[in-house]
C-alpha cells in the first residue's frame, strides 16, 4: 500500500510539472497589439462594432467607447482580419498578416496604430459598391521597415476605387436632381 501511494504522488507530481510547463508555454505566445480611432472623417464613432476574425472564422466582436476607440490582441503567426461595422454606414475591412520571419517569443511589438474612417451609405447611393466589400488594407509584416505596415499600393488603389464610386454616386446625383 505504501509503494501505491508513492507511486500516485510521483505520477501527481510529474502531472504537475507537465502542467505548470503547459500553461507557461500558453502564456508565451506573442501578440500584435492593435489600437485604432473610428471616425466619420470628422467626428468619433460611438458604439461601433470591431469584429475579429482568425482566418475567416469570427472569435471576438468588440464595441468602440464614446471616442471611437478601440485595441485588441492579434496572434502572431495568423492570418486576422478587423471588419469595422456600423449602421448607416459602409462597412470596411482590414487584412493582417501576423506572420514573423522569426521566433517570436521573446519580442515586444509595437502597437498597430489604425485611424478608420467610415463613410455613410447614402453617399454611395446609385453606384454598385460591390468593390468596398474587398479589404480596404492588407497589413503585413515588412522586413525593411523592420515593423508590420500596410501594403501601400493596394491600398492607394482601393482608394481610388472608393474615391471613384463617390464622384458616379455625387454625378448621378445630380442626374436626378
Amino acid at each position: 500500500m505504501c509503494s501505491t501511494s508513492v507511486r500516485i504522488r510521483s505520477f501527481l507530481a510529474v502531472f504537475t510539472v507537465l502542467l505548470a510547463t503547459t500553461a507557461s508555454v500558453a502564456q508565451q505566445v506573442a501578440m500584435l497589439p492593435v489600437q485604432g480611432r473610428i471616425t466619420d472623417g470628422e467626428s468619433k464613432l460611438e458604439g461601433c462594432r470591431v469584429v475579429l476574425l482568425k482566418g475567416n472564422v469570427p472569435v471576438d466582436t468588440i464595441t468602440t467607447n464614446k471616442n471611437g476607440k478601440f485595441e485588441h490582441l492579434l496572434e502572431i503567426g495568423q492570418d486576422h482580419a478587423l471588419v469595422f461595422l456600423k449602421e448607416g454606414f459602409v462597412p470596411k475591412r482590414v487584412v493582417i498578416d501576423t506572420r514573423f520571419p522569426e521566433d517570436p517569443t521573446d519580442i515586444v511589438f509595437e502597437p498597430l496604430v489604425m485611424d478608420i474612417s467610415l463613410l455613410a451609405e447614402d453617399k454611395y447611393t446609385g453606384v454598385d459598391t460591390d468593390v468596398l466589400d474587398f479589404p480596404f488594407a492588407i497589413i503585413r509584416y515588412d522586413r525593411k521597415m523592420g515593423g508590420f505596415a500596410q501594403d501601400q499600393a493596394y491600398s492607394m488603389g482601393m482608394q481610388r476605387a472608393n474615391g471613384a464610386l463617390l464622384l458616379m454616386a455625387a454625378r448621378a446625383g445630380k442626374r436626378q436632381d
